[in-house]
């Protein structure tokens, strides 16, 4: 499909010659201007909703794609390069939801340290401070 539409491409680019304005894009007007960023979002929303999508926002497609690539573990400057960014920090702050397994595995494991007596906190009655610290600090080297 792709092959077809960059052969009309070219063939519209001979058929008007040097009225053609070449900007280097793949989806434009027949004389090659670049169609405004409105009719794009327009032709967008028919699309999806001629096939039964949710209605989403062209940019949101963004998000979703650079999450998708995240997901997949691709490599994050090759992907950052992929959506038209320099900046790979830019690209993992802006364009990339956070990933909800890994929120919930690093919740999940906290809270077994701390339900699970790891990180538990005790009270020693009847010592100094001193002392306290001292049987804490022993506790720690036979834990660890």
């Amino acid at each position: 499909m792709l092959k077809a539409h960059v052969e009309t491409l070219d063939q519209e680019r001979h058929e008007l010659g040097p009225d053609y304005q070449d900007h280097g894009m793949l989806f434009c007007w027949q004389d090659g201007r670049p169609p405004h960023p409105d009719t794009i979002t327009r032709r967008f929303k028919k699309l999806a909703a001629a096939a039964g999508l949710p209605e989403i926002d062209l940019h949101d497609v963004r998000h979703s794609y650079a999450t998708a690539g995240r997901d997949a573990k691709i490599d994050w400057k090759a992907l950052s390069q992929r959506i038209g960014h320099a900046d790979v920090a830019f690209t993992m702050k802006q364009y990339v939801q956070t990933d909800l397994e890994a929120d919930r595995q690093v919740a999940n494991t906290l809270a077994e340290l701390i339900i699970g007596g790891s990180l538990t906190s005790f009270e020693i009655v009847g010592t100094t401070r001193e002392d306290q610290a001292a049987a804490v600090d022993g506790r720690a080297r036979e834990a660890g």
